[in-house]
């Protein structure tokens, strides 16, 4: 009986002309949108989705902010923006005004409530930062989030060009 050879698996979703789902890029993407949905698992007392959190950030670094500072700031577009002031307002935790010395420009500040909403919105992100250091350990993490900064910053710049 002559000895067939074993031809290896494929993955079923893999196709001839476009990368497989174990690529980066592909994975990257997929880990985003699974840690976008964990963080809004653990705001959702909160009522702030993830979007609105970085918006926040930004305001808690450095308040007020003007639309095109948080757009800037985020690498999101103006009226990605927009979107989560009109809700950020709504819900309370930020107010907009005019600027004073040039009446043109509004800026985000934030209210009582937004500045509340940092300690739980801080402690699921830092809960996160400690679920991927138990997984890979504390060196492997601080390794993947310096080659994540590097793949950030040349798309950044790729992409400015």
């Amino acid at each position: 009986m002559a000895k067939t050879e074993r031809i290896p698996q494929r993955d079923i979703y893999d196709l001839p002309d476009f990368p497989s789902r174990r690529t980066a890029p592909y994975l990257i993407q997929q880990l985003a949108r699974l840690m976008a949905t964990d963080y809004h698992t653990r705001v959702a007392a909160t009522g702030v989705a993830p979007a609105q959190a970085y918006v926040l950030r930004e305001l808690w670094r450095n308040e007020p902010l003007s639309q095109v500072e948080i757009s800037e700031r985020l690498d999101i577009g103006k009226a990605t923006v927009g979107q989560s002031l009109k809700r950020l307002e709504r819900a309370g935790f930020i107010e907009r005004r005019r600027n004073p010395e040039d009446g043109r420009v509004i800026m985000v500040h934030l209210t009582e409530k937004g500045r509340g909403a940092r300690a739980p919105l801080a402690a699921a992100a830092v809960r996160q930062v400690q679920d991927i250091a138990q997984v890979l350990g504390a060196e492997a993490a601080r390794a993947l989030e310096t080659q994540l900064e590097l793949l950030v910053t040349e798309h950044r710049n790729r992409l400015k060009r």
